[in-house]
């Protein structure tokens, strides 16, 4: 039976408020083996403004059809109209949906108790402390919920036969501003002091507080004050308030449990009124340490992030591959979270988003240097695998002002939430993925080639129809035949979106210095595409210019990049110079550059093709380090046999053949570059016996290694 999924859509997943009620609902659906994917703004801008609320997109990634239930947390948003093409996608699905303190037409919704809430506070104020006169701060006159906790108020004041005075009751905005405002009037004389202020949200109760405070009225000598809602910010504000913790997590559940159907197990619903020194009750000691203890780990996570040399590593990148390794490295900041998924658009460095494919690197317990790509309409491809347990994803946007790159998944194996810390993270990842957009593009515009009938610039080779008219000249004059050489470079599809666009054009550029190096006067260099490098010389040469070819192509190329990269195919003609003999070349060499694709994509499905591939790299880089066959097994947690025989099916090569291929290379290259003595050179490949080098390389070559020095040099 296929897992059950249920979604959230929340606002600033990180504040107290919201991490109760998310807690909540995760417990219940893990406890009933669902998925929970949150999607959640970072900001939360109170102020309209298109550059600010353009992280509202991550709300765009919601699909009502891959769910079986959606929640929404009404409450952390300033306004639903934010919500209404949600809402209307999820009407025309017909995917049932639970409001939480809040109402919409058509969904379900559960109301957090605030009359009664309200009712005991005025009802502690009046018994415990024998309070009768009292003003009341609620949100703004046009939200029902403002008027729900005036009421909690007025049926305290009648239960006592107490009068009440609705000019008592003053309409803010639920923010610090309005309790701010609210003590100006006090200390101003506009508005008599009370001998009690019931602020119906913490934060209106904080800025009457600090106020009150510093105009020199002591509270709660002067006045008392609470608040509602315990937003676990007490500890920032003087003096600390008593207010009232709502049993968010109890709301949480009951949506789960609506949804999914099924009993499920609910937290009692347990609010409390919690004491401070606004009232005359004081402290509870174990309350207070508690919220110091919550603080304290939010000032470490803080601590970890500004130390870290996160946001320096990832603007140093130049590819996506080496930035995915940065981010694997400082993973540790993704406090207790199982893992990230770094979902990007496909044209994440393009101009534009597009959006139609995506590209996820994962992070964490389940990384991969390898990004999958998927349809952006998947989501996430960890949501539809097997698991052997539910998870929890929290989905946030990517975005640099107007420019969307795409989304994060944060995974959770547990009911827990991300702290502010996470939204740092995701600020520097942001900023920095725009920095490498940057980079890359100045970069690929630094290397771009102006159009020229003649030359290519960023090779300064001849362009192909220069070349050809050269060939037809050639074949015209000389009597004797030549040689052409083709050198045809295949880029694997998803190689630009991993290693950035400048990585193609770097190739580019090494595989044009290996070509000049190898041709010096004796040849005639031609770019005749993208990816197709010709080479004009004497047949008197070909010999010499085929095996310096490869060898320099071998240490520019292959001893840098992995096939993952790119790869080379090699073409080759003899006989009379010709512009058709050109385009012939050209043509003949296709087959076989898609042949050694196809056999490419075929090793990629083999097992363990990444390790095998990252030992071949090493070994092409320091042939003279290469491990054993025992050893190399061991490396991957094989035998011996089952190794060499896996390293032979893959490359085609045995693990030996491939050693002494690497070591031979390296020491044609030295050879031909450097004065070094043999045995330096033999030293250099891996050799300490300078005779068993030079029967080697004899037997590889056809020449000893002094033969070969005076033969190309």
């Amino acid at each position: 039976m296929p897992r059950k999924r249920i979604a959230v859509i929340t606002a600033r997943a990180d504040e107290s408020e919201q991490k109760h009620i998310l807690t909540g609902i995760s417990a219940a659906a893990l406890s009933m083996d669902a998925d929970v994917a949150v999607f959640s703004n970072v900001y939360n801008h109170w102020v309209s403004d298109a550059l600010l609320n353009y992280e509202n997109h991550i709300y765009d990634f919601f699909q009502p059809q891959q769910f079986h239930g959606v929640i929404i947390t009404a409450e952390a948003f300033l306004s639903l109209s934010t919500l209404e093409d949600v809402c209307d996608r999820i009407r025309k699905a017909g995917l049932p949906a639970v409001v939480i303190d809040g109402e919409i037409e058509g969904f379900h919704s559960i109301l957090s108790q605030d009359t009664a809430a309200m009712e005991q506070i005025t009802e502690h104020l009046i018994t415990v402390h024998g309070l009768t006169r009292m003003d009341i701060l609620t949100g703004a006159a046009h939200m029902p919920v403002s008027h729900r906790r005036v009421e909690g108020c007025k049926k305290a004041f009648a239960t006592h036969g107490l009068p009440f005075d609705e000019s008592c009751v003053h309409y803010g905005n639920f923010w610090n501003d309005a309790g701010e405002a609210l003590a100006e009037r006090y200390l101003r004389g506009e508005q008599p002091l009370p001998q009690a202020v019931i602020c119906t949200n913490d934060y209106m109760a904080y800025g009457l507080c600090d106020a009150l405070t510093a105009g020199g009225i002591a509270i709660p000598q002067q006045v008392t004050v609470t608040g509602y809602d315990y937003t676990e910010g007490r500890i920032y504000h003087y003096p600390i308030l008593t207010t009232y913790r709502r049993n968010r997590q109890y709301l949480g559940a009951q949506a789960a449990a609506y949804l999914l159907g099924a009993e499920v197990p609910l937290p009692a619903a347990d609010d409390l009124l919690i004491c401070g020194n606004t009232c005359c009750c004081g402290v509870n000691s174990l309350q207070f340490n508690e919220e110091i203890r919550m603080a304290r780990i939010g000032q470490y996570h803080a601590a970890m992030n500004s130390a870290a040399q996160f946001a320096n590593r990832l603007t140093l990148c130049r590819t996506l591959a080496e930035y995915q390794a940065v981010l694997q490295e400082y993973a540790y900041l993704l406090h207790d979270a199982e893992g990230l998924y770094l979902c990007l658009d496909k044209a994440w460095n393009s101009a534009e988003y597009v959006g139609d494919t995506f590209l996820c690197c994962s992070i964490g317990n389940a990384y991969s240097d390898q990004p999958r790509y998927f349809e952006g309409s998947a989501l996430l491809p960890a949501l539809w695998e097997e698991r052997e347990y539910a998870m929890v994803y929290y989905f946030s946007p990517l975005c640099f002002q107007m420019r969307l790159f795409g989304y994060t998944a944060l995974a959770y194996r547990y009911p827990k939430c991300y702290d502010l810390s996470f939204r740092d993270w995701n600020k520097t990842v942001a900023n920095t993925l725009e920095f490498l957009r940057m980079k890359n593009d100045i970069h690929y515009l630094t290397q771009c080639r102006r159009v020229s009938s003649l030359y290519d610039s960023l090779t300064g080779f001849y362009q192909m129809g220069e070349f050809r008219r050269i060939a037809d000249a050639t074949g015209t004059e000389m009597t004797e035949d030549c040689s052409l050489f083709a050198i045809q470079l295949t880029f694997p599809t998803e190689g630009a979106y991993i290693y950035g666009e400048n990585y193609r054009s770097d190739i580019l550029s090494a595989t044009a210095r290996a070509i000049k190096q190898a041709t010096e006067q004796h040849g005639i260099c031609c770019r005749s595409t993208d990816d197709l490098f010709m080479v004009l010389c004497k047949a008197e040469h070909s010999t010499l210019m085929a095996e310096k070819l490869k060898i320099m192509l071998h240490h520019a190329i292959a001893a840098h990049y992995d096939e993952t990269q790119v790869f080379l195919t090699f073409g080759a003609y003899k006989g009379k110079a010709s512009g058709e003999a050109v385009d012939t070349l050209s043509q003949s060499i296709q087959p076989s550059a898609e042949e050694a694709l196809r056999r490419f994509l075929q090793r990629k499905q083999l097992p363990h093709y990444r390790a095998l591939l990252a030992l071949r790299s090493d070994i092409y880089k320091s042939p003279q380090k290469t491990p054993s066959a025992a050893d190399a097994g061991k490396l991957l947690c094989i035998s011996e046999g089952y190794f060499r025989a896996a390293y032979k099916k893959c490359f085609g090569v045995s693990f030996l053949q491939d050693q002494i291929y690497a070591k031979t290379m390296r020491a044609g290259y030295l050879l031909c570059t450097t004065a070094m003595s043999i045995y330096a050179v033999a030293l250099q490949c891996g050799y300490s016996d300078e005779k068993y080098f030079a029967r080697q390389f004899k037997q590889s070559m056809g020449c000893s290694p002094a033969q070969y020095r005076e033969r190309h040099c």
